[in-house]
């Protein structure tokens, strides 16, 4: 049963007028919309929140994702001035602790102009608090943005809000997910024929096939190439991601950090899907980007120094340890976060060195560390 929101109702007068919605369509509208969007105005990150992120759980992360950056910016040659680009920065803790320990490195922070990617002006105000060291800017999309430095770009838990397209396989067709009305007049997901103009990309259909697909990760990245070829960068993403291509429905809804319908309390949840990286990569190509395999974020953390230092920290907090320990568990632990989340990365020119913590064309890829049993 679906919670009556204002933006609900909105909805159901809107597939009354038009029929049906497509889920990016709905995915939009209950995350966006201008008045009753879920990322407009709420503040839904932290423990007394909605969901809780990497960087809020360990400063570990925020760190690791610094020294990352630091490392690229050597890569383009140390630039005496860089373009640092974030989406969707939260409360601006990532930022905030990844510039902390890129300040360790000369020059790195005199070169940075932070800009921010954020549509909600409550988070803005608290990023604006956060970050005010570092005199940030803010952008509403990345039409906005204009390229005219080398660029270093991160997002974390941001590719997985993009607006996503499932289907499904019956009689040798394909059918899209539709958000429709039930006979009682609620929400309701029902099979119809496709609406979303992403069927070449869909692989052959099989009877019991499900897929997803987000068809505005090709334009996002086409997007993001030319911001990245204008001078030269590199970007970085974390996500919840699928192992491999998307073969299957994903959408999922977190309020109180519990998961709900995704057609309850529109308006009032977080909406998410996992992401596709092996099409992420196809896509990156296809746009004159160099983008290696995805690494769990267990192995990108681990290879980076997670394990180095949290021991740092433990010795400098005995009384801390068994707390920083379970935190860094929660990141890089095989049944929690660590191999759910992948890391991602692409780049402009391919001449740039390969990125820290990922493999090279010889590595295995799989992350050696103390913390190998967390």
């Amino acid at each position: 049963m679906t919670e009556q929101t204002p933006l609900t109702s909105l909805l159901k007068s809107q597939i009354q007028a038009t029929g049906p919605l497509t889920v990016p369509e709905f995915m939009t509208l209950a995350l966006q919309h201008p008045e009753h969007g879920y990322y407009r105005q709420r503040e839904a990150i932290g423990a007394a929140a909605d969901f809780v992120t990497a960087p809020e759980i360990s400063q570990v992360f925020g760190e690791l994702v610094g020294l990352w950056l630091v490392q690229r910016w050597i890569d383009l040659g140390q630039p005496s001035r860089v373009l640092l680009l974030e989406f969707g920065p939260g409360k601006g803790t990532l930022m905030a602790d990844a510039l902390r320990a890129a300040s360790a490195m000369p020059g790195f922070l005199t070169a940075v102009e932070l800009v921010l990617v954020e549509t909600n002006q409550t988070l803005r105000r608290v990023q604006a608090d956060t970050l005010s060291a570092y005199s940030p800017r803010w952008i509403e999309s990345l039409s906005a943005f204009e390229a005219d430095a080398p660029v270093l770009v991160i997002g974390n838990e941001f590719i997985d809000v993009l607006p996503t397209a499932q289907f499904a396989v019956a009689n040798g067709q394909w059918f899209e997910r539709l958000v429709a009305l039930d006979e009682a007049g609620g929400l309701a997901f029902v099979l119809g024929q496709p609406k979303t103009p992403v069927l070449p990309l869909l692989p052959k259909p099989e009877d019991g096939l499900f897929y997803e697909i987000m068809p505005s990760l090709p334009g996002f990245l086409k997007d993001l190439s030319s911001i990245l070829s204008a001078h030269a960068g590199a970007a970085l993403f974390i996500d919840y991601a699928h192992d491999g291509a998307a073969a299957g429905w994903s959408l999922q809804a977190i309020q109180n950090h519990e998961k709900v319908d995704p057609l309850a309390a529109v308006g009032e949840a977080d909406l998410t899907t996992l992401v596709d990286f092996e099409a992420a990569g196809t896509f990156a190509a296809e746009v004159g980007l160099t983008a290696p395999a995805p690494v769990t974020q267990r192995d990108f953390l681990l290879v980076l120094g997670a394990w180095q230092r949290f021991e740092m920290l433990a010795e400098s907090a005995p009384d801390d340890a068994p707390a920083l320990l379970q935190s860094l568990q929660r990141l890089v632990g095989k049944a929690q976060m660590g191999n759910r989340f992948k890391a991602w990365t692409c780049h402009f020119p391919a001449t740039l060195p390969a990125p820290a913590g990922f493999p090279t064309d010889t590595e295995s890829g799989t992350g050696t560390s103390g913390a190998s049993n967390a």
